[in-house]
């Protein structure tokens, strides 16, 4: 499942940077800011992730979740928010939002818990030699009705995040509603009641952080509690787990700001800070942070090695689309494909900055001889075309050829992919509304829009209506006053 709204090269990097001598990148399933991407974060590829299994059986599964006769009511799992193509979830029909609470009636809370239960049924597949099937526990759809599913021992197949059942009202009310004073006493309730755990909590505890812009009051009291309460390095990994998850760059920033001066530096919490800088539009405090850490010398313990350097480039790309100087964006974007040919973000991202110089005027930019170049590997990838579409539809427009951007984007009518994922990708360009909108609008999903203006126009009329029959009303009953009193 290639789809195009991954979150692109997060740099709220939990593990030390200079370590890292590259990355994989997941499935295309979330967008959560551009140009970041978490060497730390826990969206694990369930089954995957390599983990040393000692040779004892009996030590081993000492290290595995007990099994559970009765499941009903469990309240902590694992949200799935990705579904491998053609892999043992998929097959078996699970589904984004399912919350897996088991597998084989052992209680699974975390990702690294899953993948040592799977590790440890496959290696009873081993043993035998025998086809073997494990049963799945999960809740579906918001109900917590206990369904059970079949699958293949081995590699799901899945991305998760961790789930309770107490986060899932923190996180609606924090992240769908602002609601700080529900979600606050959520909190409080989770956090009395004994059933969940204290890392569960301070899940909770991090989420509620006061993210709006007036609220810096408010956000650095919370800040001097948290750590007050809890270690440094803790506090970095779970502000890099939730709030940057969930865009909550404010936050996030301030969070990351008092872990530094407690560390003094550290390259991996000044690259995150940079793009929470970066997402909050706060420039030039972004470049500070680059700048520092490009002047430190080879041999200093916080020198940016050569991931960090190359996330040090996409935050600097992501200024530069930020400040709308989109021909310095795409020479960054075009040198990053020069050492990652087969990034996918990269080819659009530089798309993107070729339509927009083209969109401006500027002579010396053809967006499709910018296609030409990426192309190829473009097309290696299924459910891409929409994207390019739509980059040049807007371009076509532009142009002031309408019937031939309606062509290029009406070819997708029937792609459900492209309905959901081209606002979901697009809107963490700077100005990218301007593509979504202008995809909507020649696909014709203004419609909506025209019955609401529609629907407008008729009450405000019938409001003018009402108005002047009581005008008249009084007018009529003042002259038969008169008329009385003639």
């Amino acid at each position: 499942m290639t789809k195009l709204c991954r979150t692109p090269r997060l740099v709220y990097a939990s593990q030390n940077l200079r370590n890292q001598p590259g990355m994989k990148y997941v499935l295309w399933i979330f967008v959560t800011a551009i140009l970041a991407f978490s060497a730390g974060e826990s969206h694990v590829f369930a089954g995957q992730r390599t983990i040393r299994l000692r040779q004892s059986r009996v030590r081993f599964e000492g290290r595995i979740p007990l099994p559970k006769s009765d499941l009903a009511g469990t309240l902590a799992g694992l949200k799935i928010v990705g579904v491998g193509p053609n892999s043992i979830a998929a097959r078996t029909g699970l589904r984004y939002g399912d919350v897996l609470i088991a597998y084989n009636n052992r209680p699974i809370t975390n990702e690294e818990e899953l993948d040592t239960v799977i590790r440890f049924f496959q290696q009873q597949f081993d043993k035998t030699g025998r086809q073997v099937t494990a049963d799945i526990s999960l809740y579906r759809g918001g109900d917590m009705s206990l369904r059970t599913f079949r699958v293949l021992i081995g590699c799901l197949g899945i991305y998760t995040r961790e789930w309770t059942f107490a986060g899932a009202f923190v996180q609606d009310a924090i992240v769908a509603r602002d609601d700080y004073a529900s979600a606050a006493k959520y909190v409080e309730q989770a956090a009395t009641s004994g059933l969940y755990t204290e890392d569960q909590i301070l899940h909770m505890r991090i989420l509620c952080l006061n993210n709006e812009e007036d609220g810096q009051r408010i956000r650095a009291a919370q800040v001097d509690e948290l750590y007050r309460k809890y270690e440094p390095e803790k506090l970095r990994f779970f502000v890099n787990y939730d709030l940057m998850y969930h865009k909550r760059y404010r936050a996030g920033a301030a969070m990351f700001e008092r872990y530094l001066k407690f560390k003094g530096a550290d390259v991996a919490t000044e690259l995150t800070l940079a793009s929470c800088y970066t997402e909050m539009e706060k420039y030039n405090e972004a470049e500070a942070l680059l700048t520092k850490v490009l002047a430190r010398p080879k041999t200093d313990e916080n020198a940016a090695g050569d991931y960090a350097r190359q996330l040090l480039s996409n935050i600097q790309a992501k200024i530069y689309m930020g400040r709308r100087q989109y021909d310095r964006a795409q020479a960054t974007f075009k040198r990053a494909l020069e050492q990652h040919p087969d990034d996918l973000y990269y080819a659009l991202a530089f798309l993107y900055c070729a339509a927009r110089r083209e969109a401006a005027g500027e002579e010396a930019v053809d967006f499709e001889a910018a296609y030409e170049t990426v192309s190829e590997r473009l097309n290696k990838t299924e459910d891409v075309g929409y994207h390019v579409d739509a980059l040049r539809a807007f371009v076509l427009m532009k142009r002031q050829r309408s019937s031939a951007a309606r062509a290029a984007v009406l070819k997708w009518k029937d792609s459900a992919d492209a309905r959901r994922y081209i606002p979901v990708f697009w809107r963490n360009f700077p100005d990218g509304t301007e593509i979504i909108n202008n995809w909507n609008l020649l696909m014709g999903q203004q419609e909506f829009a025209l019955r609401r203006d529609s629907i407008g126009r008729i009450a405000e009329t019938h409001e003018r209506a009402q108005q002047k029959a009581a005008s008249d009303d009084i007018i009529s009953r003042k002259g038969a006053k008169s008329a009385k009193e003639g």
